[in-house]
């Protein structure tokens, strides 16, 4: 059976469409937003300035007009930086 993935915990977009996301694991993840920017509910992410107010908001990343990236998606298709 799968686990559920941490809940995010914080964010900050680091270069072109990347977040950094730390999980409440203490593991902070780098997530690849550009696959992402081709469906129609996140082409508002392809806005430097949308992108930039990335937040969490119940464990979830999440923009204005209710875009969001679910914590297990995060988790799963995400590469490790180091634990804080």
């Amino acid at each position: 059976m799968k686990t559920m993935a941490p809940d995010a915990v914080d964010v900050f977009t680091a270069g072109d469409k990347t977040l950094i996301v730390t999980f409440a694991n203490g593991e902070a993840r780098r997530f690849d937003v550009t696959p992402l920017l081709q469906r129609k509910c996140y082409a508002k992410l392809n806005d430097p300035l949308v992108f930039a107010q990335a937040s969490v908001q119940n464990g979830c990343v999440t923009w204005p007009d209710d875009v969001d990236i679910d914590p297990d998606w995060l988790y799963e298709d995400s590469v490790a930086v180091g634990t804080t």
